[in-house]
């Protein structure tokens, strides 16, 4: 069965890349449940994906159990060979877009430009669970897992306004979120915490990493998530 659970939680890197958080109840027949997420972007690090069980009912512990997680990645070349195709049908239609009405040209066109911007990040992953269940019922599912695209991060901004008697000042702060991936994170609870993607710096010039980068960065990340410095918290944002 395909899900789209809603995002209730994102958690982003000054850096680059975040913590998506999402939820759904789910109602289970008896025996073997199967059910595929959507909207999975490839950018996902299949090592970190997790999923939790909230039970309803305190008692549904002994009888609803997950058995089964399947992620992966879409094969990268056979991906950009799509992407690439994409992107030239696009240049093509713009070219020709002059034949069309103004209106339709409009909407032709927009499809276009985010066909240009697409990369394999904004390609879908695949996350599969079972659940088996001995009865009838309804379970809440979690699901959390990392994602490292660059595209998506946060930055601060500061601006200083000196008075005229120039002894007072006032100081606004804001915290600003670029989002150019091709998913969008609407009504969520956000998070902002401060960490850096790894660097391809040291593997392109054949230095030594540090032994801190032995672990996977995004893998530290998610595996210290409660140890992460969170600067500010919002809700009811649209990105």
């Amino acid at each position: 069965m395909l899900i789209d659970p809603k995002v209730v939680k994102l958690i982003i890197f000054n850096g680059g890349g975040g913590i998506v958080e999402r939820e759904i109840k789910l109602a289970l027949n008896q025996g073997t449940n199967e059910f595929e997420i959507q909207n999975v972007p490839a950018s996902f690090d299949p090592n970190t994906a997790d999923i939790k069980l909230k039970y309803i009912n305190p008692e549904d512990k002994k009888d609803i159990t997950l058995q089964q997680t399947i992620v992966s990645l879409p094969d990268k070349k056979t991906s950009d060979q799509i992407i690439n195709r994409e992107k030239n049908a696009a240049s093509q239609i713009i070219t020709y877009s002059i034949d069309f009405t103004r209106e339709l040209r409009e909407r032709v066109t927009n499809i276009c430009e985010a066909s240009s911007y697409r990369t394999y990040a904004d390609m879908k992953g695949i996350f599969n669970f079972i659940i088996n269940s001995k009865k009838e019922g309804e379970v809440i599912v979690k699901i959390l897992y990392f994602i490292a695209d660059l595209r998506i991060k946060w930055e601060t901004s500061l601006q200083v306004n000196v008075y005229s008697d120039e002894i007072t000042a006032e100081i606004d702060a804001s915290i600003i979120v670029d989002n150019q991936t091709g998913f969008s994170y609407n009504d969520v609870e956000l998070g902002f915490a401060i960490f850096e993607l790894p660097s391809t710096t040291a593997a392109a010039t054949g230095a030594i990493p540090p032994p801190a980068m032995e672990i996977p960065m995004e893998q530290q990340a998610f595996s210290q998530l409660n140890r992460q410095k969170r600067t500010q918290r919002m809700k009811n944002v649209m990105l």
